[in-house]
């Protein structure tokens, strides 16, 4: 090319593709140099994880682990539910129960190698509507309630009333039955405050406008304890965000995973359930710390109590089953 003869003798470039009416684009575009360079690929995968304390644990290990958590099949166990987990809540149970410090990515990985990933369920989307929210500062201080039915072969739909606390997440008064009226509710919250050691008036409990909520006997029952009682915005979930967030959950961990003949098969694996929820289960919203955790630690018991003694006192003192 005329330039590069040129530009030999020391004739700018820039003057000779002025000279010749040459874009220097299309110059620089067309006498650009190409380099091929050849790289190793490193392997993504190091084929271990450490323990919180720098010790090697090898991929091996970590898939018996999966193996051995995941394929629980008795629900009455409630570790049979650790099969509903995603990936994150099981490498914070890596974290905390086998003290093995490992990425949610490599989790994933792992479970799909071993062909133990669930299938995934695409959920249609809702409109965003926020009601206003409380400044919840510690437990005991907000509760919401509300009612989910359970199909089951043989003795149709069951009911089942449902108070959390809305600060740590915790299961704290549980009815089932084939229906649910009034004086179920009022019972169960009795229990449910008993239980925790709530302090009624520093109480508030919001549910939504079902009869057994609205009824004149459950009025005077808050009247009486002078707990605050809200109701939530009609056709709004959002306006309990904490109890349906429970229930989907619920949903997804527990309705899902089991078939139920009759009522007795409900109120056994949802004991099982519940247990698993407090106790096991890892919270996204608790920086995935389990709600009875929390509880205790603003509470200032002891964390580390017996589990069968906390196994006790949750199933037999909360927990209501009528048949009718």
């Amino acid at each position: 090319m005329i330039v590069f003869k040129y530009r030999d003798f020391g004739v700018s470039t820039s003057f000779l593709l002025n000279r010749y009416n040459i874009s220097s684009s299309s110059f620089y575009y067309n006498t650009r140099l190409f380099f091929v360079v050849k790289r190793t690929r490193k392997s993504y995968f190091k084929g271990h994880s450490y323990t919180a304390d720098g010790k090697k644990v090898s991929d091996d290990y970590i898939k018996q682990l999966l193996v051995d958590l995941l394929s629980i099949d008795d629900p009455l166990n409630p570790e049979f539910f650790y099969k509903t987990l995603g990936s994150k809540k099981l490498a914070a149970i890596f974290r905390h129960k086998y003290n093995i410090i490992i990425n949610h990515k490599k989790i994933h990985r792992l479970r799909k190698e071993l062909n133990l990933i669930r299938n995934y369920r695409h959920h249609p989307k809702h409109p965003k509507r926020r009601p206003k929210n409380h400044d919840i500062t510690r437990p005991n201080q907000y509760w919401e309630s509300d009612i989910k039915f359970i199909p089951t072969k043989y003795d149709g739909y069951i009911a089942i009333l449902t108070i959390i606390d809305s600060f740590d997440r915790a299961v704290v008064g549980v009815y089932i039955g084939n229906s649910i009226k009034a004086k179920d509710f009022i019972s169960t919250l009795r229990k449910a405050i008993n239980f925790r050691g709530a302090t009624p008036d520093n109480l508030i409990i919001r549910t939504d406008n079902g009869p057994q909520f609205k009824a004149k006997i459950t009025a005077a029952f808050m009247d009486e304890l002078n707990i605050i009682h809200e109701f939530g915005y009609k056709n709004n979930p959002n306006s309990q965000a904490y109890i349906e967030s429970f229930h989907s959950s619920v949903q997804r961990e527990f309705v899902e995973s089991i078939e139920f003949e009759h009522i007795d098969d409900v109120y056994n694996y949802y004991i099982s359930y519940i247990y698993f929820y407090n106790n096991l289960r890892p919270h996204g919203s608790l920086n995935y710390f389990t709600p009875d955790f929390v509880f205790n630690l603003f509470s200032n018991q002891d964390i580390d109590s017996n589990l069968d003694e906390i196994k006790s006192i949750k199933f037999n003192d909360f927990i209501v089953c009528v048949k009718k």
